[in-house]
């Protein structure tokens, strides 16, 4: 297996995983593969400045408005940019919650939210860590007045 496929694989693993969290509802499990100093910008365009708010912040949605909810991914690409560094773009479904943050509106019924997730990644010779993400829903086209 090539270089690249290998890290593509350990990412496809990390991402996976971290999916798998949220499934069970657990905000460590989501966020262990945050660096400490990692950013997080959510769908309605809040910053998570480290990893602990980001933490802080999914205890918070776990226990309210995504409390049983899941996630399903549609489509993952892996783009490894270099010996340390790479991206993944997911396309998330969520169903299962109770609500969802204020102007974001179902993607597909009443009951599917679908976002685009960007990460950055950083190699540190031996796992890959996420430094950045950005999750941006996928909003229907309002219907005209």
């Amino acid at each position: 297996m090539q270089p690249s496929n290998v890290h593509e694989d350990a990412i496809r693993r990390l991402l996976d995983e971290q999916v798998a969290a949220w499934n069970a509802g657990d905000a460590e499990g989501w966020c262990r593969d945050f660096t400490a100093d990692s950013e997080f910008v959510n769908i309605i365009g809040a910053c998570f400045e480290n990893r602990d708010a980001n933490v802080r912040r999914h205890e918070e949605l776990f226990a309210t408005i995504f409390k049983g909810s899941r996630l399903a991914v549609r489509e993952m690409k892996i783009r490894v940019l270099g010996d340390f560094t790479a991206s993944a773009n997911l396309v998330l479904d969520l169903t299962g919650f109770s609500k969802l943050p204020p102007g974001i509106r179902p993607s597909i019924g009443s009951d599917v939210l679908r976002t685009r997730m960007h990460y950055v990644l950083i190699l540190d010779g031996t796992r890959w860590w996420i430094v950045f993400s950005q999750n941006n829903a996928v909003m229907p086209p309002l219907s005209p007045e």
